[in-house]
């Protein structure tokens, strides 16, 4: 996984051209395509205590992370933490009881 995000790092650094987001100023598509997964590493690293984020690995990636998250556009829409282990639970049990 770490190879993986290294890549999305140096994909970030030259898609942004040092601005924000991977489009520039603002969210673009690749934002919201790649950032509607942070909820569920979110989840992941608190579920298997990883850090997958490593600010010291991929500091570009993870402040974009921090900025994409606070965002008004994204802030009260994307469910915490919390919920996304919630269901990943509810699944476990559901496939548990297959």
């Amino acid at each position: 996984m770490s190879t993986v995000l290294q890549h999305l790092e140096e994909a970030f650094v030259k898609c942004s051209r040092g601005k924000h987001y991977f489009g520039g100023d603002s969210i673009s598509y690749l934002d919201i395509a790649l950032g509607s997964h942070l909820g569920w590493v979110k989840a992941v690293e608190n579920m298997a205590g990883v850090e997958l984020l490593d600010e010291a690995k991929v500091p570009n990636l993870v402040a974009w992370a921090d900025r994409f998250w606070a965002h008004p556009a994204v802030v009260d829409d994307m469910p915490g933490t919390d919920k996304f282990i919630e269901f990943a639970a509810a699944l476990k049990s559901i496939n548990a009881a297959k």
